[in-house]
């Protein structure tokens, strides 16, 4: 194992952290208008933090200043990607310990300061695009300075791009990048050679951005500020959905803006190889894919449940019906976590439909989190393959996708593995908290403590946010115990890099010379 190769590259990793939090530090000054006076506590906190970057990712660089990246290897690139989404992770926690953010107030009316873990979990959360936060009240600046609400919602610009960029470009060293996307089943970027792997990354780069860039300018032809209109494209395209307002979308009380993001959070949701070719003019090729025709479907019909069920249990009108339905049903698909409704109110029918598809996802190749519908599409021609075979034994058939046999046994292993060591962890976290949490903590806000843990757990490792019950989209993390929010943070991170890179980490032999 060649650390020092790897200090280099995660040190690096820190110094792109502390450099793009200067962003967010204009954003203290009166003259952005988000705030009135000089935000001084946001400043000197970002200011801080951006020195603490350049310290640690100088130290890292330099110890590892020698080595070349080409002889990055098989278990480096995994222990970069690890190490360097943990040290974000890290980094990205500092600006609200420095500016000495809020999470809420005591009866009394102070301040209740964020500890080590309440940064540590907004900051993974941010970074992983989930969206999940502890914070009472975003919109008070007693609580939460401007300049450090932008850098929450930067954050998930920064883990989208990150999750094209860092495994494509980054590992496209050889077969480290190929071994890691392998687990993505269809993943766009499975070429043999570093020049055409940095091309794909440069491509979905290219896409992401550009994604960012419309919907900044589309929403601000809807009215919203640039503030708010950055923060939201950033929660969109990401598929994160921090808001800056408490009633997240639907503080804008505005269907225009809830349709635009509704096609924006189904864009960041599909398969970026797909919309850069759609965008160079083959848009046969996105409709002619299998995974994006199941991804549309599964949503479409998601919708039209939940409408019917809402009008026949008269708690809306037909149109207003099909209005929540529609952006909460895509919000919660394609793991994005805005609301526009508090969905903790409805049918028991609804809320199980929308578990659902929290384990769902979006599709392969995008920056969503959760289990990816290929996977699923996978599972069922798997399962359609063994039915066949229990009364036909002698029939010899290969599973296909788009009329291609998929011959690689490795490949319907990684899927099988994938789902199991998801359903694992998220039975172990979920038993991890009902022994943790308190049952006064229930006591005191109400709700069911064996689906509200489940829900948690479900909403942070698919990087969705909201939960139900007590982690409901009108509601926050922040009276989680402090351990039981380092547990869903490293969900929120597991989910985001595909498992493998962070688990491997904590296996002893992972470290080893040999």
């Amino acid at each position: 194992m060649n650390t020092r190769l790897i200090c280099r590259i995660v040190g690096m990793i820190a110094l792109i952290v502390g450099a793009s939090m200067t962003m967010s530090l204009p954003w203290s000054l009166p003259i952005c208008g988000r705030t009135e006076v000089f935000d001084a506590r946001g400043f000197f906190g970002l200011l801080g933090s951006i020195v603490l970057c350049g310290v640690v990712g100088g130290c890292l660089w330099y110890l590892g200043r020698k080595e070349a990246a080409q002889r990055l290897l098989h278990r480096e690139a995994i222990a970069v990607v690890g190490l360097s989404w943990l040290t974000a992770g890290v980094l990205g926690a500092c600006p609200f310990l420095f500016s000495g953010t809020g999470r809420g107030f005591t009866p009394d009316g102070k301040v209740i300061p964020m500890g080590l873990s309440d940064a540590f979990f907004e900051s993974a959360s941010g970074f992983s695009g989930t969206g999940a936060s502890v914070l009472a009240d975003v919109e008070d600046q007693r609580l939460v300075s401007p300049a450090v609400l932008f850098w929450r919602s930067q954050t998930h610009f920064l883990g989208g791009l990150g999750i094209i960029v860092l495994f494509v470009a980054l590992l496209g060293l050889g077969s480290a990048s190929k071994a890691l996307l392998r687990v993505e089943v269809a993943a766009p970027s499975q070429t043999s050679t570093h020049e055409q792997t940095r091309r794909a990354a440069m491509a979905f780069g290219t896409v992401f951005v550009t994604l960012n860039a419309v919907l900044t300018l589309l929403l601000l032809l809807e009215g919203l500020s640039l503030y708010d209109a950055l923060c939201h494209a950033f929660g969109t395209v990401a598929t994160g959905g921090f808001s800056t307002h408490n009633a997240s979308v639907g503080y804008f009380r505005s269907p225009a803006v809830e349709l635009t993001i509704v096609l924006f959070m189904l864009l960041g949701c599909t398969n970026f190889a797909l919309l850069y070719f759609a965008a160079k003019g083959k848009i046969r090729r996105l409709f002619s894919d299998l995974e994006f025709r199941v991804y549309l479907s599964i949503v479409a019909v998601a919708v039209l449940l939940v409408t019917a069920t809402l009008i026949r249990r008269q708690q809306a009108s037909p149109l207003e019906s099909l209005r929540m339905a529609l952006f909460q049903c895509v919000s919660i698909q394609t793991n994005t976590g805005f609301a526009t409704a508090d969905f903790n109110l409805w049918p028991p029918f609804c809320k199980g439909l929308l578990l659902v598809l929290m384990y769902i996802g979006g599709c392969a190749g995008s920056t969503s989190c959760s289990v990816k519908v290929i996977r699923y599409v996978f599972l069922g021609k798997i399962v359609s393959l063994e039915l066949q075979r229990s009364f036909r034994p002698s029939v010899v058939k290969h599973i296909r996708l788009g009329g291609v046999p998929i011959t690689d046994s490795e490949v319907l292993k990684d899927v099988l593995v994938y789902v199991l060591l998801i359903v694992f962890i998220s039975v172990a976290a979920w038993l991890a908290l009902l022994a943790i949490e308190p049952l006064a903590t229930w006591t005191v806000h109400g709700g069911d403590k064996l689906l509200d843990c489940f829900t948690a757990v479900a909403a942070t490792i698919n990087g969705v946010g909201p939960g139900l019950g007590m982690f409901g989209p009108t509601a926050n993390y922040g009276a989680l115990q402090p351990i039981s929010k380092i547990i869903v943070s490293l969900l929120m991170l597991l989910g985001r890099i595909e498992l493998f890179p962070i688990l491997v980490l904590f296996l002893p032999g992972f470290w080893s010379r040999r």
